[in-house]
């Protein structure tokens, strides 16, 4: 092993290497200095509150908010020199920009290699909602990839900034650290002890099983269909096949060797531009998004802006329900489907649809309680609810006898009528009668 890489392995945190990230893999450092970072700040102005001053700049009245560097979904970065942007700083900054009356439209200036797939779904939802009340441009400078692309994708339109504004990367991935060599070179055993089947898969402490590394694998390929899905929303004219056909690939504004404009002609960007240009064609009303208004943005009255506005909250509002909806599906699915909730279906049933507890936990109680325990059969339940009477009458005059188990037994009386009475009477208690 390459000593020189351990220090990167072992300091790369954990909630980083377990989850599926939205990056372009060459950028995966970024996204490790960002979280490091994040953590660091974090820290340190725990307990503060967060500005509530604007902070985007605004060109001739049109919001420019800066999405560079690696998305973390952590803190409070956005623009101001960090080189990282968080996404409830981004929803936050949206939102701002969307309610403002006095701002006529939105770019988002894009240079960003993506990041955590944990949370996107809030600034994605943000900027369709604000692009339902104004206009939304991306302008792309260097890159705009995996998680950078989803954001861009949900703008009324993507525009290039120069020839080498790179776009795409429409794919997923996670990875898996195997420590155990590098423990064993240092004397370091390690014993992991845990209850439930799953409750431990894809630790770093052994080589990854291959059952494991196919659920891993299911999981990012669900979430990229999901991601095609999400761009093709905000983009009719790449549908999520076509998204998916990309297999990941980046594309670039220009090609010198043939002069095509791959990133164009393959529908993940509209046309080449500038900043100057694209707030120009806001304010003269030639944006050509969904949502234009053909007479532009200047006679909108505040009725109007106000009404947008609710409508986009209510957008958002509407898109937050369908992704919660989409996560109990998922939930229930999952714990229904368990080889635990076999064994216990009642079980698996109720702690699926009448409470909200996470698949690992139910698969842990379903596991610990084990198969369900049968009902009893229907003559058993008969027999328990017979009175005295109908268990006399059903043996006729043999005499019936209560054998002490609740189900009753035909017995002959070998001392006479009297005597099987007197046994059923002692067996039924107090409350018999003759």
């Amino acid at each position: 092993m390459d000593t020189n890489l351990q220090p990167t392995a072992i300091s790369w945190p954990a909630v980083l290497a377990a989850r599926p990230q939205l990056i372009a893999d060459a950028h995966a450092l970024e996204l490790h200095d960002a979280w490091v970072t994040a953590e660091r700040e974090f820290n340190a102005n725990l307990g503060r509150p967060v500005s509530d001053v604007a902070r985007y700049r605004v060109v001739d009245g049109v919001a420019v908010i800066p999405v560079s560097g690696a998305l973390i979904n952590r803190y409070d970065f956005i623009g101001e020199g960090s080189g990282y942007t968080s996404y409830p700083a981004l929803t936050r900054e949206v939102n701002r920009a969307a309610a403002d009356p006095a701002i006529r439209g939105i770019v988002l200036a894009i240079s960003s290699p993506g990041g955590n797939a944990d949370g996107i779904i809030a600034p994605s939802a943000a900027i369709r909602a604000a692009r339902a009340a104004k206009p939304v441009t991306a302008l792309v400078g260097s890159i705009a990839a995996s998680g950078g692309y989803w954001l861009a994708a949900q703008a009324g339109e993507i525009v290039l900034d120069n020839d080498l504004s790179q776009v795409g990367s429409i794919g997923v991935y996670t990875m898996h650290m195997d420590v155990s060599k590098l423990l064993e070179r240092i004397g370091i055993d390690i014993s992991v002890i845990s209850s439930g089947r799953n409750k431990v898969d894809g630790h770093p402490f052994a080589p990854l099983p291959a059952d494991v590394r196919a659920s891993i694998q299911q999981e990012v390929d669900d979430l990229r269909l999901m991601f095609a899905r999400e761009v093709s929303t905000g983009r009719p004219a790449l549908t999520a096949d076509l998204a998916l056909a990309t297999e990941a690939r980046m594309f670039s504004a220009f090609n010198p060797r043939t002069g095509a404009r791959p990133a164009i002609e393959e529908k993940l960007a509209d046309r080449m531009g500038s900043l100057s240009d694209v707030v120009g064609s806001i304010n003269r009303g030639r944006y050509p998004g969904r949502f234009m208004r053909k007479t532009g943005m200047t006679d909108v009255t505040r009725e109007d802006h106000d009404r947008a506005v609710a409508a986009a909250r209510e957008d958002g509002r509407v898109a937050g329900e369908r992704a919660g909806r989409e996560a109990a599906a998922t939930r229930i699915s999952s714990i229904m489907t368990s080889d635990e909730a076999k064994a216990n279906p009642k079980l698996a049933s109720h702690l699926a649809y009448k409470t909200e507890t996470s698949v690992e936990d139910a698969k842990e109680m379903l596991a610990a309680a084990g198969p369900a325990v049968a009902e009893p059969k229907a003559d058993d339940k008969k027999s328990e609810s017979q009175t005295y009477e109908q268990r006399k009458a059903a043996v006729g005059g043999e005499g019936y006898v209560d054998t002490g188990n609740g189900s009753g037994t035909k017995a002959t009386a070998k001392a006479g009528w009297g005597k099987a009475v007197a046994a059923a009477n002692k067996g039924l208690g107090p409350g018999a009668r003759n």
